[in-house]
């Protein structure tokens, strides 16, 4: 590439070694220019690329944010409710519901022997014979049953 002069005057009269410099200048120059320009170009590449993310992650926010502040209230209050209880239990007298427990489990034990005697009680009596007693017992409260109304 050829460099035009930024004046009318003549060019400067020496030797080969000086215009092999200004041509070395004027190379470096132009590849300085590439390279600015390639840096710029990638800059705006970089640029575009940034923005793109950028937009991608406020979407993301716009669109999952409200889920997400959702979740982490219910969170919340289900980490109020452990604290609650595990306060709670803390409190409970353990030892004494598990003596109630037991106390509670003997009473069961004798009330379902209770309800086996009145069973074996219950076999015992005849169906037959006692339907024929209420029947005779029938019989004989109906004329008093008459007479009073």
């Amino acid at each position: 590439m050829y460099i035009t002069p930024m004046h009318d005057e003549a060019p400067l009269t020496g030797g080969k070694e000086e215009g092999f410099l200004l041509e070395q200048i004027a190379q470096n120059s132009q590849i300085a220019a590439e390279a600015a320009q390639k840096r710029l170009f990638l800059s705006k590449i970089q640029l575009g690329l940034t923005a793109f993310l950028a937009v991608c992650a406020l979407l993301a926010l716009l669109l999952w944010g409200p889920g997400l502040h959702r979740t982490l209230k219910k969170a919340d209050r289900v980490f109020d409710n452990l604290d609650s209880l595990s306060a709670q239990l803390v409190d409970a007298d353990l030892p004494g519901l598990l003596a109630n427990i037991d106390r509670l489990t003997q009473m069961d034990q004798s009330s379902l022997e209770a309800m086996e005697k009145a069973a074996q009680l219950l076999e015992k009596i005849d169906a037959d014979r006692l339907n024929e007693a209420i029947a005779d017992l029938q019989k004989a409260m109906a004329p008093l049953a008459k007479l009073f109304g």
